[in-house]
């Protein structure tokens, strides 16, 4: 048998590749660099009022109360309106609608507690109808609450039974119902009134 030659051996032995240099992707830096940038702009414009003392993009600026001092509960952002059904006030001596609002509803302990706490303004075309569960004397205050309010208690039957005309903003006076009451509305002051709402109307909802 013959013996490999050394240029066989040469050619069967497996030849090192020699290291390519890594080369930096100066595309990927590129975007990176552009992603970063588009960050910054768009954080930014929500970061400069933390330091201007500016009202911060969809946080609403914090309404004080009058002669406020130094109360922290006074302070808090104002609640906007939120339209949960519409409610008309029937007159109980003709069957026709006096007049008829949207209406945000307060069902729960947290929303009746609140309230109109901290509102600056109530159109006539709105109102806050509060909802309990069982029929009982009420009692309403108007402390935090910046606006005077007619107070209508209504009972179970969804008739008026007590309205409390242009209740005193900030007052802590207990403003009762006049027997039980199911339901009661905050409408801006002077509304009845001004509309001819009364004890004995009724009201429907939806």
């Amino acid at each position: 048998m013959s013996k490999s030659t050394n240029s066989n051996k040469a050619a069967n032995t497996p030849q090192k590749k020699k290291k390519k240099s890594p080369k930096r992707n100066y595309r990927q830096i590129a975007i990176s660099v552009l992603v970063v940038l588009a960050l910054i702009a768009f954080i930014l414009p929500d970061m400069l009022p933390l330091f201007t003392g500016g009202s911060v993009r969809g946080i609403p600026t914090p309404v004080t109360a009058p002669n406020s001092g130094d109360n922290p509960s006074s302070t808090m952002p104002e609640p906007t309106f939120t339209k949960e059904g519409t409610l008309s006030i029937i007159s109980s001596e003709t069957g026709t609608t006096i007049k008829q609002i949207d209406i945000e509803k307060a069902e729960n302990d947290q929303e009746r507690a609140i309230g109109m706490m901290f509102r600056k303004t109530m159109p006539d075309s709105q109102g806050m109808l509060f909802l309990f569960d069982e029929s009982k004397p009420q009692s309403f205050w108007m402390k935090n609450t910046f606006i005077p309010l007619d107070i209508i208690f209504i009972d179970e039957n969804k008739k008026i039974t007590t309205i409390h005309p242009n209740a005193s903003p900030q007052s802590e006076t207990s403003l009762p119902s006049n027997g039980n009451a199911q339901y009661v509305l905050e409408v801006r002051g002077g509304f009845c009134q001004d509309y001819g709402v009364k004890v004995g109307d009724f009201l429907n909802w939806e």
